[in-house]
């Protein structure tokens, strides 16, 4: 290996065990942490965020990518090698743009917020966390500043799909809505289907063991993640072998969980697909959040609410609840599981209402 190119994994390598540090004290915070850890909480990943960022918008990093500028054009496009050197340039220019300083005082902020919002959803008390949320948004603009955009949205949207923009975004938003709003005046003014089967008192354990039962048989690995509550599921990754997945249960309507847990295992499986050639580099890791999206919702809503599959796992689920569920067919509980309702509450929305 080139030995410029050994110095820059090294670096990086370094860069990416103090972020997944980080993520790890992430996930805990969303998890088990005691809610009065999360002022210290708050200060360890923002110290650990402005050290990554030190050591990667180092000087040492720029001298590196000029030495490997000849090697990179000797090597072919597509090779590991030439796009971590490429995709290594392209987060440098960035975070080099942005202020260490900047960058703690968000990550502080942030985690302070997420703890707020917390309590707020517990106490269905929105002004408990409203002026966070709206220094929250102070803080994105601020971020967005330092780059040359047309749309104050542009930089934050190319953080998680490169190249996208507001502009690319609003006709196709416009054309989806155009075929969408009629759709789901015509669906929503027909009699609601009936999802009582789905709203009765399930048992928070069992209902944890019936969704690992379904993350598993699409292919999750025990071995290589776990599965734990929290107030907003979501995935997360600390390496190609260490890629959790977390769910919320409400014991009054069971396809919260099955759902929520489907989700973030179409994100998994995505994450735990990645080659271990590629590991504690730039590289690892999903496309873009849209791809990331598209993975999660195929294995939630496409396969996920699928009758071919509850032909299948309708039966075991009223061995798993057979109180519940004896006096239902298959057809009560797939129309349930597909029934169309105007939620405020993104996670909460169906197909056509997301």
């Amino acid at each position: 290996m080139d030995k410029n190119l050994k110095k820059l994994k090294k670096i990086l390598y370094e860069v990416n065990d103090i972020n997944n540090a980080s993520q790890v004290l992430g996930w805990d915070q969303a998890t088990y942490m005691p809610v009065k850890g999360a002022e210290a909480r708050a200060r360890q990943m923002a110290t650990l965020g402005k050290l990554a960022h030190q050591k990667f918008s180092s000087k040492k990093i720029a001298k590196l990518l000029k030495k490997l500028e000849p090697l990179e054009k000797d090597l072919d496009y597509n090779s590991n090698e030439a796009s971590l050197i490429r995709v290594t340039r392209k987060d440098y220019e960035k975070a080099t743009k942005i202020p260490a300083k900047f960058l703690e005082e968000f990550s502080t902020h942030a985690s302070a917020t997420y703890q707020l919002w917390i309590e707020a959803r517990a106490e269905d008390n929105f002004d408990m966390v409203a002026d966070n949320l709206a220094k929250t948004l102070d803080y994105s603009r601020k971020m967005a500043s330092y780059f040359p955009h047309e749309h104050i949205a542009d930089p934050l949207i190319d953080t998680s799909d490169e190249g996208m923009t507001v502009s690319v975004l609003r006709p196709l938003f416009a054309d989806l809505r155009k075929e969408l709003v009629p759709l789901v005046e015509a669906v929503v003014a027909q009699e609601a289907a009936d999802d009582s089967c789905v709203k009765q008192f399930y048992p928070q354990d069992k209902q944890l063991d019936f969704s690992m039962m379904m993350a598993e048989a699409y292919g999750y690995d025990k071995k290589r993640g776990r599965l734990d509550l929290t107030h907003h599921p979501f995935m997360t990754n600390f390496a190609i072998d260490d890629v959790r997945i977390t769910t919320r249960v409400n014991e009054n309507d069971i396809s919260d969980a099955i759902f929520s847990t489907l989700h973030e295992t179409g994100h998994a499986l995505y994450e735990l697909g990645v080659s271990h050639d590629l590991d504690r580099t730039l590289l690892a890791g999903g496309t873009s959040s849209g791809v990331h999206e598209s993975q999660s919702r195929l294995w939630e809503n496409q396969i996920g609410r699928s009758k071919d599959l509850w032909q299948y796992y309708y039966p075991k689920l009223q061995e798993a609840f057979p109180e519940q569920l004896q006096q239902y067919n298959l057809d009560d509980y797939y129309q349930a599981i597909n029934k169309v309702s105007r939620s405020l509450i993104r996670t909460d929305a169906d197909e056509l209402t997301y």
